[in-house]
């Protein structure tokens, strides 16, 4: 199969149940041996003396670049987290997220391991501590996307990890005694993203596809996986992602719920790291008894209070009132013309710029907003590789349209569809409608880059189709 998904984690264990358990065959303790007790009390107390360095999920993650070679670990560092998924439902296969706190998550990631039937010792929300040194840190599966902890480099690519074997398990992962509650972090459908991969989420008013009606979380005639496209509304159209369920899991065959609601799943990306895929521990994460929504009529929003394509402009973008701002770098938001589309947009990067670092803005006119009831912006992205930087979509109502106050004014990134590295330079992407009624006055919406200065990293996007709709 593909990836079928599993949790997985073997720690110390004391003798007695070395001896007396199998694999898999155990109930969750409410305490550990005094062996395993012992031994995360002296990872937990070498942290204490600074003789092991606690890193962050997020620091630990920023070791590798997708694609790349897997890094071997040779420091002393330790990263704790709590477990958000099980395999009790086979949904999962020698494989687990941890994310970084119960509640609110910076970041989550992947553990793979040479372990079936784990759930019922490392259950959800359980604390545990990795020893790093002599792990790697990578992808089972080369540019995926899914940056994992492994045992080792696979034999046959050196760009790939393999599971952290049962004989390494024991001196690398720890478990404690607390198991917290995994409250699930409700964002925005159109704000999930790279940085939510290995987190637990919540979704709300969402509802598959109509087409899926009468249909089973996994196709009968898929071997592994299955992707079914999970729908929302948003203002005057809709959005979509796919929930990805493995043919193996004891709930392939129950019928996909007709109505909407919520969802809770982890972040993940299909097999060949093309798209975000959303993965359920079990149907209980799928909660649809609502009515589904259908998006508002378009032709109750024909006044246009912004609208820039781009297509007067050459070299460096110079739109009247607007604001093309480098705050870091050299690189600004210039011209481009794309071939496929045989249209212009504009474009930033910071692919050979030796800069250390790019920030640069592009910030439109101020838009009133005064004088309409409902507003919805949108816009479209595409981009040439954009690893190694981010692109983010902001607006502010205390911008006084003076350059020099660009940095001291407040500015809310709002929850747009972004391209993201794994869709292809062709592909242009919407950022679906961004409602932006609750703000009032007038408003600055801002395109702001950020960009590395390594030299590995040719980030770079294109901008193109902003508009704002409008209803009086």
């Amino acid at each position: 199969m593909k990836r079928n998904r599993k949790i997985a984690l073997i720690l110390l264990m004391s003798v007695s149940l070395i001896t007396c358990v199998k694999e898999g065959d155990f109930k969750v303790p409410e305490s550990l041996g005094l062996e395993e007790n012992t031994a995360v009390n002296i990872i937990i107390d070498s942290i204490s003396k600074g003789t092991l360095q606690l890193k962050t999920i997020k620091e630990v993650k920023e070791f590798y670049i997708s694609g790349s070679k897997p890094i071997e670990i040779m420091s002393n560092i330790v990263v704790k987290g709590y477990v958000i998924s099980s395999d009790k439902s086979g949904n999962f296969y020698k494989e687990f997220y941890m994310q970084d706190a119960p509640e609110n998550p910076n970041s989550g990631i992947r553990v793979s391991l040479n372990l079936s039937n784990s759930y019922n010792k490392f259950n959800i929300g359980r604390e545990i501590y990795i020893r790093l040194k002599g792990l790697y840190i990578g992808e089972t599966n080369s540019g995926d996307g899914i940056i994992t902890i492994g045992g080792k480099v696979k034999l046959t690519d050196v760009t790939e990890i393999e599971n952290v074997s049962k004989n390494q398990i024991p001196n690398h992962i720890y478990r404690t005694e607390v198991t917290e509650e995994i409250i699930p972090k409700t964002i925005d459908f159109s704000a999930v993203n790279a940085a939510n991969i290995g987190t637990f989420v919540t979704l709300e008013n969402v509802f598959f596809e109509s087409e899926l009606v009468g249909k089973s979380y996994v196709d009968p005639k898929e071997d592994f996986d299955t992707q079914r496209k999970i729908e929302t509304c948003l203002g005057l159209g809709y959005d979509y992602l796919f929930l990805e369920t493995s043919s193996f899991s004891n709930f392939s065959n129950e019928t996909l719920p007709e109505k909407a609601g919520s969802i809770n799943a982890i972040v993940s990306k299909d097999f060949g790291g093309n798209f975000i895929v959303l993965n359920i521990n079990d149907t209980s994460n799928v909660q649809m008894n609502d009515e589904r929504c259908s998006p508002l009529p378009m032709e109750d929003f024909k006044t246009i209070l912004l609208e820039e394509n781009f297509e007067t402009q050459s070299g460096e973008i110079e739109i009247l009132n607007w604001f093309n701002y480098r705050e870091k770098g050299t690189k600004s938001w210039r011209s481009y013309t794309d071939s496929y589309s045989q249209s212009k947009a504009a474009r930033i990067g910071s692919r050979n710029s030796t800069d250390d670092r790019t920030i640069s803005w592009l910030i439109t006119e101020g838009v009133n907003l005064e004088t309409t009831s409902q507003e919805f912006l949108s816009f479209e992205t595409s981009n040439s590789f954009a690893n190694g930087s981010k692109l983010e979509v902001l607006i502010s109502t205390d911008f006084d349209g003076n350059k020099d106050q660009i940095k001291q004014a407040t500015w809310t990134i709002l929850p747009a569809k972004i391209v993201s590295n794994s869709v292809s330079f062709k592909k242009w992407v919407h950022s679906t409608y961004i409602e932006i009624s609750s703000y009032s006055g007038t408003a600055h919406i801002a395109f702001k880059y950020v960009g590395s200065g390594n030299s590995n990293f040719d980030g770079t996007y294109e901008l193109d189709q902003i508009i704002i709709h409008a209803k009086r």
